[in-house]
């Protein structure tokens, strides 16, 4: 199956597999789900994902987990690109090396991951100058798989600078779940047959709130972690489990070399303090920002506390 793509603009690609309509010349008056009637190409703002991730992290179920996948395979994701592409607007033959364009990055973890976005408000929160190709489901994962990526990462934003902040749902696309929506099937988290019951992948949602914390609760965390020199910044965001209610979470990122003892200290003396401030309606954990959730909700999460050490680059 060949794919075709077609470019929105000088600066952007939009690709599709050949046989999908085009919304193109080919087909006239006819438009492609997800795209712009009046422009014929990706309608971005209207995409229903990011509906979908919050339906999902108001209420899990099979039913909205089943609508967030599906989601996924109609819309269109922006994927920044190392380099602009060079093709002149219009239809094209996509060529093989397509994938190699995009711009995989590194998670504070190491983990080598594919990043994409909704829209170009969230590219631009995330990163001003990057250019992008946009990629509509099936095709977007197939190309994705064909990398070296382990997790794609929807909507991030940079924590590290003050002038961004999540405005999109975010949350990370396990190299399972995107493999089975590459084949255009919906990821199952019951895996058939009794040889395949166990350590079975599970994702989760990382998202924000609908009501967050009160700022009180952030300054008694953020008091409490001031006590801990090994303590460089607490993270905060709801995570979603496929079987689960809502856990308000607190990613811990330790200075590195900690150890065991100061580690352990740290993280009894927060969770007491969690215990305390959060409200008992509310499923609350701790857990290490180094650990593979803890890096998702570095990612997609918020800042609430963080110190800066003399060493550390302004």
């Amino acid at each position: 199956m060949s794919l075709r793509n077609k470019f929105a603009a000088r600066s952007s690609t939009c690709i599709q597999r050949e046989d999908e309509p085009t919304g193109g010349p080919s087909s006239p008056g006819a438009t492609q789900p997800g795209t712009s009637p009046a422009q014929g190409q990706p309608d971005f703002e209207n995409s229903p994902l990011p509906a979908a991730m919050l339906a999902v992290a108001h209420g899990d179920s099979p039913e909205t987990r089943r609508v967030l996948y599906e989601s996924m395979l109609k819309t269109w994701f922006l994927v920044p690109t190392r380099e602009a592409a060079a093709d002149a607007p219009g239809f094209h033959d996509i060529q093989e090396g397509t994938a190699a364009s995009f711009s995989l990055e590194h998670d504070s973890a190491g983990l080598l991951v594919a990043v994409a976005f909704t829209d170009e408000g969230a590219l631009r929160n995330w990163h001003k100058t990057l250019p992008w190709i946009a990629l509509q489901g099936t095709a977007f994962f197939q190309a994705v798989a064909s990398t070296g990526a382990e997790e794609i990462v929807i909507n991030p934003y940079d924590s590290g600078d003050p002038n961004s902040k999540m405005i999109r749902p975010g949350g990370r696309v396990t190299r399972w779940e995107l493999e089975a929506l590459a084949q255009g099937d919906i990821p199952q988290n019951q895996a058939e047959g009794p040889a395949a019951m166990h350590d079975s992948p599970q994702s989760v949602l990382v998202t924000m709130p609908t009501q967050m914390p009160a700022a009180e609760v952030f300054d008694a965390l953020g008091a409490t972690a001031r006590k801990f020199a090994d303590v460089v910044a607490l993270y905060f965001a709801q995570v979603i489990y496929p079987d689960g209610e809502p856990h308000w979470t607190v990613a811990v990122e330790f200075t590195s070399g900690s150890s065991r003892k100061h580690v352990e200290r740290a993280m009894a003396a927060l969770t007491k303090e969690a215990e305390r401030v959060f409200p008992t309606t509310v499923a609350a954990d701790l857990l290490l920002a180094s650990s593979a959730l803890g890096q998702s909700i570095k990612t997609t999460g918020k800042k609430f506390y963080s110190v800066r050490r003399s060493g550390d680059r302004a």
